[in-house]
């Protein structure tokens, strides 16, 4: 038996999260939505996807770190779907 996890995202609730917590307040329009349209762009995350997502947050919002960003992005915007193969 094989499990596959694929995981979603999209801009919108990466847009409701930094509202909701606070984030991106030191960043202006056209960063912020080029942040928003690199998250449209890669609708299926990688670790790597998360980790640049949650860094250039970082960058632009006051008292957190990458990690934290990244586990508030994996516990509130990403959503995760499993497959099973029968080998």
């Amino acid at each position: 038996m094989k499990i596959i996890e694929t995981r979603h995202w999209n801009s919108l609730d990466v847009r409701a999260m930094c509202i909701r917590e606070d984030l991106y307040t030191l960043g202006d329009d056209e960063e912020y939505t080029a942040m928003l349209e690199s998250v449209e762009d890669r609708s299926y995350p990688t670790l790597d996807d998360i980790y640049r997502v949650a860094e250039d947050i970082n960058r632009h919002s006051a008292a957190q770190t990458v990690t934290n960003i990244m586990y508030m992005l994996a516990n509130s915007v990403i959503k995760s779907c499993f497959d099973i193969i029968e080998e």
